[in-house]
């Protein structure tokens, strides 16, 4: 990066090399502080130099923190909210500390790289303790898991024999049919490690559907009612 480039992005200005060439990423809103730079350009509204902590995402990688500076409008500063706020940033191929934030673009959809949530949801649903996940809350990451499965962020609130329900919050993927089982109260099977981390819970989608089927097999009997013999 040459010198000019350094001194604009140390006032939160773009590095355009790095919005040209950088490979576009979704970054998480982890922190931000407000410098005590602000930058006026002629008549222009107000805007305040602020420093970013960013979780990074991009595809097939497994997740970094970076940091960012960039110029945002007084009125905007609210519009970033911790662990909420998602933005698209432009990342150095050969430099993974060169982040920037690119506000003219859409966050995009990345795909995740094998391994990268909190342990395997395959591994928890094959030796994991059964129990049920009552969704409190649910939202899309824009994220794919490595089989390109659409990952969604979960409130759930966790029943398992002998132990005191608890409420966890947990990335899942889930696969397009199990769409139309995600509302609030919906009470789905689920595994938790084994190995006491509670916050390894992995939703059974796959007995999920299939216990919906059977109840509506179940269902279609009962209404029939009763056949008669000839």
């Amino acid at each position: 990066m040459g010198i000019f480039n350094k001194l604009k992005t140390s006032f939160g200005g773009d590095d355009p090399d790095l919005m040209t060439r950088g490979i576009l990423g979704r970054g998480v809103v982890d922190r931000v502080r407000i410098t005590g730079t602000s930058v006026q350009m002629g008549g222009s509204i107000p805007e305040q130099v602020c420093e970013f902590d960013l979780t990074v995402y991009l595809d097939d990688t497994p997740p970094f923190a970076a940091q960012a500076r960039k110029r945002i409008p007084v009125y905007a500063i609210g519009e970033f909210q911790p662990g909420s706020s998602v933005v698209a940033v432009r990342v150095d191929a050969n430099d993974h500390t060169r982040v920037g934030i690119d506000l003219n673009s859409q966050p995009p959809d990345v795909r995740m790289a094998a391994g990268s949530s909190q342990g395997s949801a395959a591994a928890i649903l094959a030796n994991g303790t059964p129990c049920d996940a009552v969704i409190i809350q649910y939202q899309p990451l824009g994220m794919k898991n490595h089989s390109n499965v659409d990952m969604y962020a979960f409130v759930l609130t966790v029943l398992a024999s002998g132990v005191a329900p608890y409420q966890i919050q947990v990335g899942n993927p889930v696969p397009p049919e199990a769409l139309p089982l995600l509302y609030p109260g919906s009470k789905l099977p689920a595994r938790f490690d084994p190995n006491g981390v509670k916050e390894a819970v992995a939703i059974d989608w796959a007995g999920a559907l299939a216990g919906g089927a059977n109840a509506a097999v179940s269902g279609a009997a009962a209404s029939a009612g009763p056949t008669s013999k000839a």
